[in-house]
């Protein structure tokens, strides 16, 4: 299970010394503990998936605000923290793969015209492997092309 996982590189992380991978390491379980209280059980991977999907996304949303602030030092930190975080997220889906799904998605949905219904059965397929926004943009490209 993906929570046993990164107990477990929290452990080896802190034998091997290194803080930032330690650091990240313990604030990912400490959220995923902290939905399992929410929740009153244990995350299923999908779940803690998704969780780490959020990370990623607010990490990359600092990246950006760091670096219109010139801030270089917090974007090389959060640079780090995103690869720690991408360790343990699914193999994301290449742009050819991701564009015969759209295609294939667009072609046998009834309703053509419905970009978001279109965008959530895309997502539905590619399921943690493909970025929300990605997905959005290429379907949007897709259905005016």
């Amino acid at each position: 299970m993906l929570k046993d996982e990164i107990q477990k590189a929290i452990l080896t992380s802190l034998k091997g010394k290194k803080p930032i991978e330690l650091k990240v390491l313990r604030f990912v379980l400490s959220q995923i503990k902290y939905e399992e209280i929410a929740q009153q059980r244990e995350l299923s991977n999908e779940e803690i998936v998704s969780l780490l999907q959020k990370e990623v996304k607010k990490r990359k949303e600092a990246i950006e605000l760091f670096k219109n602030g010139k801030r270089e030092d917090l974007v090389t930190d959060e640079e780090a923290q995103l690869t720690v975080i991408g360790h343990y997220l699914p193999k994301q889906l290449e742009s050819g793969e991701l564009d015969k799904i759209i295609k294939e998605t667009i072609d046998t949905a009834a309703d053509k015209t419905n970009r978001g219904k279109l965008i959530g059965l895309v997502m539905v397929k590619v399921k943690g492997r493909a970025d929300g926004k990605t997905v959005a943009e290429l379907v949007k490209k897709s259905l005016n092309s």
